[in-house]
Order: structure tokens, then C-alpha cells, then sequence
């Protein structure tokens, strides 16, 4: 059976009693908490939570800070990736305290955005030469290979530091028996890429530390020519402790399952049953397009009890 992430639930101001009674209405009986939920919203919540409800995963940074608003609540609000040490030295200490109510909640995993390379943001011009078709023509496939290479020539320093961060972060991992799953992003930019989660992943064998999928952030990468769904499930499904699943339509992505083109039958076959599986579906989606979205996810995934 799937969980789903608080996220749905972010964009007006719910008491945590309500959270956890609409998803227990919606048939499900799991959830991630997510960055945008407050100690004070927490505190609601936890009469059902290791009860009626289990927390399956908890994103970081969690819960969110009491002075940050829940708009400017973000997975990047700190870079574990960052060059500067009081920077990086804040992102850890708040990971930390992620580790540690994933603990105290019970949950399995804690999803981490790891950073990204310091060069400039691309996405602008990637959407553009998507938006005109012009994607897999010459100019398109010009500017991806240049941005490679920026990539390429500017990232070791953000990656050793995200390897740094980890060091740490693991240790408190295994201390608590708590897994961190680095998830696959969004962005050109960011960290890691396909070739990074290999390298995280040798580095801490036999840690903590494994993969989460969002077949979102690698759908829309892979409609923009970077990197392939298929590529990433065939190469770290062995090492995946959960995944976020959602739809996508071209680049707009964290829809219900069955309202775009996502077709989960080629995600099947990666899933394991101890796999963590997450519905992450942003507020934009109506409750009763979320509710058929729940049905679609089930009949797909779940017959089989996976």
C-alpha cells in the first residue's frame, strides 16, 4: 500500500488532525512528512501517527523551522553540497535533527536533496529550447553538451563536500537505524546526476545510504534529453529504498497518477516490496482528481500487494 506526502496538504493552513483524518479517508495509511510541516502541526498530528498511521519516511529539512514561512519552506533551505563550512556545517546540524524525529517517529528513511554545482542556472534556456522543439535539434543538443561540460569542470568541489556532509550524516544514520535516500533531481544543476549517484552510493556501501527515485524529476529530465527514466531504475533500483510517485505532463510534474504520461507498468517491475512508496502530489491537484489518482496507483502497483 502506498503513503503520501504531507506536501498535498501545504498550500492553506490545516490543523494536523485534519491531515491525518483526510488521508485515512482517502484508504491509505501511510505518510511522509514533509519540509512544510511545523512542530506545531506535528504535534497534532501525532496521536495517529504509530497508530492508525505510520510514518514511512520523513523529508528533510523536518520539521520545518519555526522562523521560516511555510512558502519559503524548501529540501534546499540549507546545501549540504555548500563550499562554505558554516553553511554546510548549518545544513548537517539540521539533517541531524531530521535523523533524529525520523527516529523518534519510526520511520524507515529520510529523503535528502543533496545541493548543486556552483555554475549558473540553465533551466531557463532548456525550457525555452523545449517550449520550441528545438530540444533534440542542433541547438539543443549544442547547449546540453556545453552545459555538460560547465557541469563537468565546476562540480568535484560541491560534490566533495556533499560527500563530506554524508560522513557525518551516515554516522548519526546507522546510530539510529534511520536510511537516507538521496533522490534524483529536478534541475540540470542540481546534485546528484547520474554519474553522482554511483559515486555516493560506492562511497557509503554497506551504509545507510541508498536511492530515491522521483519518477517526476526523471521523467522531465528525460523529456529534456538528459537522462532516461529506464537508465536510472536499471542502474540503482538494487540500491532504492523508496520513490515518490506522481505524473507528469511535459515538464509539470507532481500531478495524480493518471493524469498525465506516466506510465507506471514500466515502473513496476523495479519496485520491491520493501520498497518505500510515496504519493507525492502537489497542491495544485483537486482532491477528486488525487482520489482517482490513489485508485489508478493501486490498481497498477498494488494487486499484486507490492
Amino acid at each position: 500500500m502506498p503513503g503520501i506526502s504531507t506536501c498535498f496538504w501545504s498550500d492553506r493552513i490545516y490543523k494536523g488532525s485534519e491531515i491525518t483524518s483526510d488521508i485515512l479517508e482517502m484508504g491509505l495509511n501511510g505518510v511522509e512528512l514533509d519540509y512544510r510541516i511545523s512542530k506545531t502541526i506535528l504535534m497534532q498530528m501525532k496521536p495517529m501517527l504509530k497508530g492508525e498511521l505510520t510514518v514511512l519516511s520523513v523529508h528533510n529539512y523536518f520539521p520545518r523551522p519555526e522562523y521560516i514561512p511555510v512558502d519559503k519552506a524548501s529540501g534546499d533551505l540549507f546545501f549540504l553540497s555548500s563550499t562554505d563550512k558554516e553553511e554546510r556545517s548549518r545544513a548537517v546540524k539540521h539533517t541531524v535533527n531530521t535523523i533524529k524525529h525520523a527516529y523518534d517517529l519510526e520511520a524507515r528513511a529520510v529523503v535528502l536533496h543533496m545541493g548543486r554545482v556552483d555554475m549558473p542556472d540553465s533551466a531557463e534556456e532548456l525550457f525555452r529550447l523545449y517550449k520550441n522543439r528545438s530540444i533534440y535539434e542542433k541547438e539543443g543538443t549544442s547547449f546540453i553538451e556545453g552545459q555538460k561540460m560547465i557541469r563537468e569542470a565546476s562540480k568535484n568541489k560541491n560534490l566533495d563536500a556533499v560527500l563530506f556532509s554524508l560522513e557525518k550524516l551516515n554516522k548519526e544514520a546507522e546510530k539510529r537505524e534511520i536510511f537516507l535516500g538521496i533522490e534524483n533531481r529536478y534541475y540540470f544543476h542540481e546534485i546528484p546526476d547520474m554519474e553522482e549517484i554511483g559515486i555516493i552510493l560506492e562511497t557509503f556501501k554497506g551504509g545507510n545510504i541508498g536511492y530515491w527515485h522521483d519518477v517526476g524529476h526523471a521523467g522531465v529530465q528525460e523529456n529534456l534529453g538528459l537522462t532516461s527514466q529506464k537508465e536510472l531504475l536499471e542502474a540503482y533500483s538494487e540500491d532504492m529504498i523508496g520513490i515518490h510517485l506522481h505524473d507528469l505532463i511535459e515538464l509539470d510534474d507532481h500531478l495524480a497518477p493518471g493524469q498525465g504520461e506516466m506510465d507506471y507498468n514500466d515502473i513496476k517491475p523495479f519496485l520491491k516490496p520493501s520498497t518505500i512508496k510515496i504519493l507525492e502530489v502537489h497542491p495544485k491537484v483537486s482532491r477528486k482528481d488525487l482520489v482517482k489518482g490513489i485508485a489508478h496507483i493501486k490498481r497498477i502497483l498494488f494487486d499484486d500487494n507490492l
